[in-house]
């Protein structure tokens, strides 16, 4: 059951935010680490900003010659909070998925909303109505000003109200 491929992965689990200290940790033991992270633009207090962070939060992939041999190694790693498994069986990932993820560092939404961004609204008493973005509320919201009655009406709406345009 011994598995003495270098080029095979396996899926570890850290205890919750501490990717990085478990990274650190096996690496100074001397084990290959890939802990993938993605550069996200998120919208904070209707900031658009970007924030690196793990793309697989809670796990991070390490290269063993022997993961019975090193299993009980790697399980009392700071930040580590075991191995993957599957009742006995312990996945494999192979080093061709690897290769692949490591050419993916970012990331970006691009479907989220912008200032003077044209939406339709999809739902409620508006729906049908064109309108434009003018200010964001957080991550999910944002005021959009529409005209009804021959006036201009600024309202707040969730974007999975609106279709963007």
């Amino acid at each position: 059951m011994s598995q003495l491929d270098s080029d095979v992965w396996y899926v570890i689990r850290t205890k919750p935010k501490q990717e990085e200290r478990a990274a650190l940790n096996l690496e100074n033991q001397g084990f290959e680490v890939f802990a993938p992270k993605l550069t996200v633009k998120k919208l904070r207090r209707g900031v658009r900003t970007s924030v690196v962070e793990p793309m697989f939060p809670n796990y991070l992939f390490v290269r063993l010659d022997d993961i019975i041999e090193q299993f009980y190694k790697i399980r009392s790693t700071y930040g580590v909070a075991g191995v993957l498994r599957f009742g006995n069986n312990i996945p494999k990932i192979p080093q061709q998925w690897v290769d692949e993820m490591k050419g993916v560092d970012e990331l970006t939404d691009e479907q989220a909303p912008k200032v003077g961004d044209s939406v339709e609204i999809q739902q409620g008493p508006f729906r049908g109505f064109l309108a434009k973005i003018v200010q964001l509320d957080g991550e999910s919201r944002c005021f959009v000003m529409l005209e009804w009655m021959q006036k201009e009406v600024k309202a707040n709406f969730s974007y999975k109200e609106l279709q963007f345009k």
